[in-house]
C-alpha cells in the first residue's frame, strides 16, 4: 500500500531512488499516518515529532535514506548487546532458520531449548527450573501468576516508578497519600486509559530504597502478599541504584515474613553479568524475569526460579500459554548470545566497562567545559543522563523528579537527535559490543556540539 501511495512501480528500492530523500521520508510518513496509530509500534513518541526512517544498520550505526549515520545508544531498547550485523550471531540464526524454524506448540520440543535452560540454570543463581516466553511483559505476568498460585495470596508488593511492562495489574499508579493501612497505589495522571478499574487494587506500592516502608507493609500484611516484585536496579526511571545493603535486607525481610521475592531482570539480566544483578549484588531471589539481552536482539523471555515454586507449572495448576514460547530462532540466538558472553572468561563485560568509563568521563569533561551539571549513573551497560546539581548519585525517583532540570533534558535530547546520537527512553545510553573507541570519540564530539547549542537556547 505504501509503495502504491508513493507511485513506486518497480522494486521498492529502485522506486524510492527516483523520489529524492526528503520526498521519500515525508511520503512514507504520510502513508504511516494513514494506516498506523503512532510513529512506530512501541509506546514512546521519542525526542521529536519529525519522521525518521532507517534503511540499514551496521556495527553501532543506523543509516537513513540520505545515507546519514546515527550512533546507536539504544540497542533495540536493550536487547541488541552485540550491536548490528555481528556475523557470528546472525549465522546462528540463519542456520536455525534453514534447519527448523517452527515447532508444533504444546506437542514437541527442541534440543536447543533444553540446552538453553541448562545454561540459564548454570549461570543465574536462583534458577533451578526455567519456563520460556516471548516478551518481558508476558514473563512478568507469568511470574506474578506463579507467585499467586504457589502462595495462595493476592497482593503484589511493588515499588514506585518501577516498570514491569504495560499489562494491567503492574502498570502505573502512584504512592497513596496515606500508607497507614493497605498502601494500594492510586491512579496516576500518566496512567493509561483502558486499565481496568480494579487493576491497582491487587497490588501494594512503597517507595524505592525505603527499607522501613517495606518492613512496615510486610509486618502488617505479609499473610496477604504473594510476592515482592522489584527491578534490582531501577533502570526504567533514572537508573537509581539500590542503597548499600538494601537488597540483602529486603531478602532477609522476605524470608522473615515468608513472602516470595522476584527480581525483574528484563534489563539487567545478562547485561550486568551472566548471572544478572543477583550475581553482581550477591542476593538471590526466589524468582527472576529475564528478557531483552537474553537472546541478543531476538524476542525471547523467561521466568526462572526454585523447583518447588515452579512446580505449579509442571502440575498444570497454574496455566499459561504462548504459541511462540521457545521459538526456535530465538532459542538459537540465545544459545549463541550466551556462548559469546562466556567467551574469554567474560571479555565482553570487561570491554563494556572500558567503553562505559570512556563515555562517562568524556561527558563529564564536556559538562565542566560548558558549566553543565551532568548526572550520569547506571550499572554496567546502561547510563542515565540528567541535569542535576550537586549530586553524584540519586537513589529515589522523587529526588530526581524534584532536583532534575527536565526542561533542559528534554531540549538536550532533541539536540542529541539532531546531532544523530540516538539515546533510549528515559535518557539512557545503552552500550553495545559494537561501539569502538572511534565511535565513542565521534559520539563525544556530537555530544559536545549539542551541549554548545544547548547553552545558547536554554539558560
Amino acid at each position: 500500500m505504501a509503495a502504491q501511495a508513493l507511485g513506486v512501480t518497480g522494486t521498492w528500492g529502485e522506486g524510492l531512488i527516483t523520489l529524492g530523500v526528503d520526498t521519500m521520508t515525508n511520503s512514507l510518513w504520510e502513508c504511516a499516518q494513514a494506516v498506523m496509530p503512532g510513529k512506530q509500534s512501541n509506546v514512546r513518541r521519542g525526542a521529536q515529532d519529525n519522521p525518521l526512517f532507517f534503511t540499514a544498520s551496521q556495527g553501532a550505526r543506523y543509516f537513513d535514506f540520505a545515507g546519514q549515520d546515527y550512533i546507536d545508544f539504544v540497542g533495540g531498547m536493550g536487547p541488541a548487546i552485540w550491536g548490528h550485523s555481528k556475523e557470528e550471531y546472525l549465522e546462528a540464526i540463519k542456520t536455525q532458520l534453514e534447519t527448523l524454524f517452527s515447532i508444533p506448540s504444546t506437542i514437541a520440543q527442541t534440543e536447543a531449548e533444553v540446552l538453553l535452560a541448562e545454561k540459564i540454570v548454570e549461570h543465574v543463581p536462583c534458577a533451578e527450573w526455567v519456563r520460556f516466553a516471548i516478551s518481558g511483559s508476558e514473563a512478568v505476568q507469568l511470574a506474578v501468576r506463579i507467585a499467586r498460585g504457589y502462595s495462595g495470596r493476592r497482593y503484589v508488593l511493588r515499588f514506585h516508578k518501577h516498570y514491569h511492562g504495560w499489562i494491567d495489574g503492574v502498570s502505573g499508579g502512584d504512592l497513596p497519600a496515606d500508607a497507614s493501612s493497605l498502601p494500594v497505589p492510586v491512579p496516576s495522571a500518566n496512567d493509561s486509559l483502558g486499565i481496568a478499574k480494579h487493576a491497582h487494587s491487587d497490588s501494594l506500592m512503597v517507595p524505592w530504597n525505603d527499607l522501613d516502608a517495606v518492613e512496615d507493609v510486610l509486618k502488617k500484611h505479609s499473610a496477604e502478599i504473594a510476592v515482592v516484585l522489584m527491578e534490582p536496579v531501577m533502570l526504567n526511571f533514572g537508573c537509581c541504584p539500590p542503597r548499600e545493603g538494601y537488597l540483602t535486607a529486603v531478602r532477609q525481610l522476605c524470608d522473615q515474613y515468608g513472602v516470595l521475592l522476584c527480581f525483574d531482570e528484563v534489563f539487567t539480566g545478562f547485561r550486568m553479568a551472566l548471572g544478572g544483578a543477583q550475581e553482581a549484588y550477591g542476593v538471590t531471589p526466589d524468582l527472576v524475569v529475564l528478557a531483552k539481552a537474553i537472546a541478543g536482539g531476538m524476542p525471547l523471555a523467561a521466568v526462572a526460579g526454585r523447583r518447588e515454586i515452579m512446580q505449579v507449572l509442571r502440575d498444570d495448576s497454574v496455566l499459561v500459554g504462548g504459541t511462540f514460547n521457545s521459538f526456535p530462532l530465538s532459542i538459537a540466538a540465545a544459545m549463541k548470545n550466551i556462548e559469546l558472553l562466556e567467551r574469554d572468561n567474560g571479555a565482553f563485560y570487561r570491554r563494556i566497562d572500558a567503553i562505559q568509563a570512556k563515555l562517562v568521563q568524556g561527558i563529564h569533561d564536556i559538562g565542566r567545559e560548558f558549566g553543565q551539571s551532568f548526572l550520569l549513573q547506571g550499572p554496567r551497560g546502561v547510563v542515565h543522563l540528567n541535569f542535576v546539581s550537586g549530586k553524584d548519585v540519586v537513589y529515589a525517583p522523587n529526588e530526581l523528579l524534584e532536583k532534575a532540570n527536565w526542561r533542559r533534558l528534554e531540549k538536550f535530547n532533541e539536540l542529541l537527535l539532531s546531532e544523530r546520537v540516538l539515546v533510549g527512553g528515559g535518557s539512557r545510553f545503552v552500550l553495545t559490543d559494537a561501539l569502538s573507541d572511534d565511535d565513542i570519540d565521534d559520539a563525544l564530539n556530537r555530544i559536545r556540539s549539542a551541549t554548545l547549542r544547548l547553552n545558547k537556547v536554554v539558560k
